[in-house]
């Protein structure tokens, strides 16, 4: 039983990216704490590599200034390997659960959500290896 959102977002590349059946994890950083973490676990992962362990990212950027997301956040985002849903505005992101300084980790298959702000217990709950 599927147990995310229906989302559809672009990414960093502007193509639009659905959460799909195929989709274990969905990671959601909503401040720049939460990315911090989330980029720290991901730093050596690639897109092939995420998407066979069906793990989607999603993040919120809508708190950034329009400038800072142009000169700055797009730039660096695109040079990641792996789709990065972008939540534009803050209805994008609304349906996704949410705790200060934490990243948000669903389980499509328990329907679990945990709030995670510790790069190794990340880690350990996607399954990947460090």
């Amino acid at each position: 039983m599927q147990h995310l959102p229906t989302l559809t977002l672009n990414d960093q590349h502007d193509q639009p990216q659905t959460i799909e059946g195929g989709t274990r994890y969905l990671i959601f950083a909503a401040e720049k704490a939460a990315a911090s973490v989330v980029d720290a676990v991901l730093e050596d992962q690639t897109g092939d590599g995420l998407a066979a362990a069906g793990i989607r990212l999603v993040a919120d950027i809508s708190a950034m200034p329009q400038m800072v997301i142009t000169m700055f956040a797009l730039p660096k985002l695109r040079k990641r390997p792996y789709p990065i849903l972008l939540g534009r505005t803050a209805d994008d992101t609304r349906v996704l659960p949410r705790e200060p300084g934490k990243v948000t980790v669903m389980a499509a298959d328990t329907g679990q959500v945990h709030f995670i702000d510790d790069v190794d217990v990340l880690r350990a709950t996607l399954g990947l290896t460090g």
